[in-house]
Formats: structure tokens, sequence, C-alpha cells
């Protein structure tokens, strides 16, 4: 460890030892900081794997190019900081900007056509870290590791308040889960992901004074629409659904319920053009995730692309940049407008070129999953194939590196925890049942979602930990931890 980033390290291990606003209550006063610690540990291993370790990949890891593309950006300022401020801030014609100063990079150009770019968002961050940072990855890793941190305390807060397990058992539990400790403690979008959603949980669940509460609720609400706007999408109907189950139906279930199935029904029946929207919608997101599972080539068509998959290589000549049509071949056409629909071509024009926009390699963790094909049948088909992939997956059969064990095992302990809630559950008043009705409602959404567009086992551990992380907090506020003690004390 450098100068530089012991320096931070300390900084941030004091910070959370000496400043009370970062305690938690009915907690040792080492318990921020040691966990600060733990996390810093995991995120130097972290920056092993997806950093130090790829320097001689044939492609760099995610991490390399959030941290290559920040920096890039960041240089920008020193160029023209009126250019900088209009591409951190995305006001001017920041399109381009992007081609005349970020034209190298790669996510930063790719997938620019959302209404909120959060890998664009997440770049933008650590442009800024890197004025203070000194080119270490391991200070921006320290500061990510602080934010999450600090989310995770928000919602150790949160949940306290529902549970009968003591709070530092609470917080630790929360803390030590594999996925959560690892993706929150790295450099990419899952520390503010759990900084807004722990700040969301503290605004909904905390009686905190109302200018406290309202600012905590805005900044959660900003930064989870930010950096993971499909996280906070499938919180929406949860939290709805316990707002009216608390104050329209005064906490009864059934009623609740069965208003929820009817309501959801006849939006279903009635905006068919929305559902016709939605699952156009996802079905591109499957198609544009199972290219990246298998990989390919995308090349420019004036605005638009061709994507060209790995077995239909035989029939062009890739030279440099450019690709020539040496055989008719078929290839998709798509539109940079992720509403249109992928469209199979075929194409006869021999000696056309092209210019490369992206190659692809893709992934050794890549599965066959059933295509929408923009049928709102087949997505609901699709549900327990969805559901079933992203709560197992990774089962023995699957490919992938060495990290589908530790995703493996973390299944399975869940499920044992999930369990042992039921089998030494407490009696559960309201609402609790609400509020655990609500977190599984949006692990399920969240699974579905994931489930329906991702044929990726890597991508589904890292995605679905939001889900998981709803289930375990369930098995926190359901388990009894009397019951547990008597059973083990009687044998």
């Amino acid at each position: 460890m450098h100068f530089i980033e012991f320096i931070y390290f300390v900084f941030f291990v004091m910070l959370f030892r000496y400043w009370r606003i970062f305690e938690i209550p009915n907690t040792p006063k080492w318990t921020m900081p040691t966990a600060f610690i733990l996390k810093s540990s995991v995120g130097l291993f972290f920056l092993y794997i997806y950093y130090y370790s790829m320097n001689n990949a044939p492609e760099p890891s995610d991490a390399m190019r959030f941290l290559y593309e920040s920096k890039e950006l960041n240089n920008v300022f020193y160029k023209s900081p009126s250019d900088f401020f209009s591409l951190l801030t995305g006001i001017g014609d920041t399109a381009q900007l992007s081609l005349i100063h970020m034209n190298k990079s790669f996510i930063w150009n790719a997938g620019n056509f959302t209404l909120i770019n959060d890998s664009r968002n997440t770049i933008r961050i650590h442009s800024l870290l890197h004025f203070i940072s000194f080119g270490s990855p391991v200070v921006h890793m320290l500061f990510m590791s602080a934010f999450s941190l600090i989310g995770l305390r928000h919602l150790s807060i949160a949940v306290a308040n529902y549970s009968k397990l003591k709070p530092l058992i609470l917080f630790s539990v929360l803390l030590l889960f594999p996925s959560l400790l690892f993706w929150s403690s790295g450099i990419l979008k899952e520390p503010f992901m759990v900084l807004g959603l722990g700040l969301i949980l503290r605004f909904l669940l905390v009686n905190d004074p109302l200018k406290k509460r309202f600012i905590i609720g805005v900044f959660g609400i900003l930064i989870l629409t930010l950096f993971k706007p499909y996280i906070f999408i499938c919180l929406i109907p949860a939290v709805l659904f316990y707002v009216i189950y608390k104050y329209v139906f005064k906490q009864i279930m059934i009623l609740c319920l069965l208003s929820s199935f009817i309501t959801l029904l006849v939006c279903v029946v009635l905006f068919s053009s929305k559902r016709k929207l939605i699952t156009e919608y996802l079905s591109r997101k499957q198609f544009d995730m199972e290219n990246v599972g298998e990989g390919g080539l995308h090349v420019y068509v004036n605005n638009n692309f061709y994507y060209f998959k790995p077995h239909q290589y035989k029939n062009l000549k890739i030279e440099n940049d450019t690709v020539k049509l040496i055989h008719p071949s078929d290839a998709f056409f798509l539109s940079g407008d992720l509403k249109e629909v992928p469209k199979l071509v075929h194409l006869t024009e021999i000696g056309q070129k092209w210019k490369i926009h992206i190659v692809m390699p893709g992934t050794n963790s890549y599965i066959k999953t059933t295509s929408i094909d923009n049928s709102f049948t087949q997505l609901i088909e699709n549900i327990p194939e969805a559901l079933g992939n992203v709560f197992f997956r990774p089962l023995p059969i699957d490919k992938g590196s060495f990290l589908i064990y530790p995703a493996m095992l973390e299944v399975w302990i869940l499920f044992f925890i999930l369990l042992i809630s039921i089998i030494f559950h407490r009696k559960l008043d309201s609402k609790s049942k609400g509020l655990i009705t609500s977190f599984l409602l949006f692990a399920i959404g969240l699974m579905l979602l994931i489930g329906w567009t991702t044929p990726i086992i890597g991508a589904i551990v890292r995605f679905r930990f939001p889900s998981q992380l709803a289930l375990l907090i369930i098995a926190l506020i359901t388990i009894d931890s009397k019951k547990i003690s008597k059973r083990i004390t009687h044998e």
C-alpha cells in the first residue's frame, strides 16, 4: 500500500470511529471502522481479480474500463474545462463532445441510447475522484467501500426496528453476506446501489425528524435512479403495495393481495400498447445480453448497426477497423432505438465494407435461455425458467471461472438461512407481514427482470444480489433467536 493510499485508509477508519453521525445505535464504537477494514480487504481482493490480474488479458474488465475511461474524462478538464463540465453534467452538445474527447471509450459510448445512463454516471464520479486519487485504483476502491458502508449502516438501522436480533448481529449478517460484501467493495455501480437502497429504506421505515427524513429520501431516490434505475423501478411496486396495505386496507393482507392482483390483470388486459412496448423492450435487452454472452461483431450502418454472430465470421474479412463482406451472410439489423425490434436480414453485396463499432469476445458462463421473441405469452411462460436461473444458478454443471463455486455456496447458505427462519419463526404482527410481503415482491420482480433478460451466469450473480438481500432481510425479520437458543440449550 502506497503512502497516499495509507493516508486515505487511516482517514476513513478514524472518520467511522470518531464521527458520531456514522455510529450504529447499540453497537460497539469500533463496529463501523472494523467493517470498513474488512470491506477494504475484500476491495483489494476485488481489484486483484478484476484489475491487477487483468493487465495482460485480451479484453479489459469492466473495472479497468471504468477507471481508464474516467481518467480519459478527467483529462478533458485540462484541455477544456467547459467541455469537461458539459460532459460531467450532460448539459450541452455531449454527443459531439463525446466524439471529440471520448472516441476511444467503450463503456461511455456503448448503450448511450437510454434516458438514464448509469454507466456514464459512474464514470463521471470516478472522473472526479481522479482529482484526488493520484491515479491509484485503491483510493477509488476506498471511497466506494465507504459509500456502500454508509448505505449498509442506514439499511441495518431501518431493518432493526422490525427484527428481534441484536443490532450488532443484524449488521454483521448483512455485512458478511458474500455477494453484498464483494460487489459493494468494488469500483463498479454496486456501492452506489447499496447507498441508495439504504437511504430509501431508512426514509420509509425509520421515524426520523421530518426535515432529516426528507433529505434522506431525496438523496436515496436520486442516487438509486442515477446509478441503478432498474432497481428503483423494481422497488416502486413493493413500496406502493406497502403504502396501500398500511394506509388504504388498514393491514388486511387478503384484501390488499386480491386488489393488487386484479389491478395487475386489468392493466395487462386494457393497456395492450404498453404491454407490447414492455415485451419488446425486454426482448431487445435479452437479445443484447445474448450477444454479449455468445460474442459477436457490431458494425456501423449510418446511425444503426449490423450484428454478426461468431459463426458468421467466415463470411467476413476483418481488416484493422473495418469489415468486408466476402460471402453472402445473414445478420441482424439493430436500430439505435432500443424500442425497435432487431431484424434478420440477408446481405449479398460482396465487397461491401463497414466500420467496426464493437467486437465482443463472448463469455464462458453463457447459458441458453428461451427467447422471448416479442411475445407476451412467451414472456409469461418463461417465468419458471427466469426465477429458477436467478435463484438456483450456478449449478455444478455450469461453466465459468472459479468464482462460480463461492456463488454456488452462497445460494445454499441463503436457502439454509431461509429454512431456519421458517422453522424458528416468531409471531409476526400485521406491520411486519406487510413489510415481508413487500420485500418478497421486490425480490421476485427483480429476479424476473434479470432472468428474462440475462443468459450469463457471471452477470446473474452480480445483478441478483439485491434480490438475495431482500430475501435475507425477510429471514432476519422472521427469525426468532430465542427459539434457536432454547433448542441449542435443550440439546
